[in-house]
């Protein structure tokens, strides 16, 4: 019997003991990301300072070779503008035929090459065929711009199995094709920037071989923070 009480009151304190090491552990990293949130600060400011005196050299876009996806509308059609004004050569890619040549009379007008097709970016083969057209056609893309995404609103249930399939196939799948995996390019230097995640294949595959040969090419991913927040009736997305 004594044997027992003594047990229950070694686990007793042995329990206090851990939710004490718990807590703790939480007030330490709590005081760590406090800390680390102001060293973030105080170097986004100083950086900002730095370049307001020394302004970093832009890069000229003009006469690039930009392939954008998704250009029918929304951040695609606006990125489009943003290299039209600079005098890029545009190649855009949308399954909105009225949406993409919409965007491409729009950068006619700011006097910019346009050449627009209508590409289903969850279809490799449409993919490969496009890129082979413009490879053949028009040249060498040296920006690529993975930017063609789709949204189910819906919650888990109600979503439908075709539209997960799609949103993977677009969001995901599509940018391997367009590209070909990061691995290698250690040995190209090609700007990235990753806002999103893996849209990056399809297009990557498709182009990316052409940036290595040349030692020249970007490629920009565009993504979402729905990557990383759970937002209601966007499971899938």
């Amino acid at each position: 019997m004594n044997t027992i009480l003594r047990y229950k009151v070694f686990s007793s304190r042995r329990s206090q003991s851990s939710v004490c090491n718990c807590a703790a552990g939480r007030k330490m990293n709590l005081i760590f990301e406090l800390l680390w949130l102001i060293v973030i600060i105080i170097y986004a400011y100083v950086e900002a300072l730095v370049k307001l005196f020394i302004p970093v050299k832009r890069k000229s876009v003009s006469g690039e070779t930009v392939l954008i996806t998704g250009a029918g509308h929304g951040i695609g059609r606006l990125t489009a503008y943003e290299f039209a004004k600079r005098q890029s050569k545009l190649v855009l890619w949308d399954l909105n035929k009225h949406g993409v040549e919409e965007t491409a009379e729009g950068c006619k007008k700011l006097g910019a090459k346009v050449h627009a097709f209508v590409v289903d970016c969850s279809i490799k083969e449409e993919i490969y065929t496009a890129a082979e057209k413009i490879k053949r056609d028009i040249g060498d893309v040296s920006i690529l711009v993975n930017n063609a995404g789709v949204v189910a609103a819906a919650d888990l249930l109600s979503t439908q199995d075709k539209q997960i399939q799609k949103t993977f196939e677009v969001n995901i799948l599509a940018h391997h094709w367009v590209n070909i995996t990061g691995i290698i390019l250690r040995h190209l230097k090609v700007g990235f920037l990753l806002i999103s995640f893996i849209m990056f294949f399809k297009t990557t595959k498709a182009f990316l071989p052409a940036m290595m040969k040349n030692n020249h090419g970007h490629i920009v991913t565009v993504a979402s923070a729905g990557g990383h927040i759970a937002v209601p009736f966007l499971v899938s997305y």
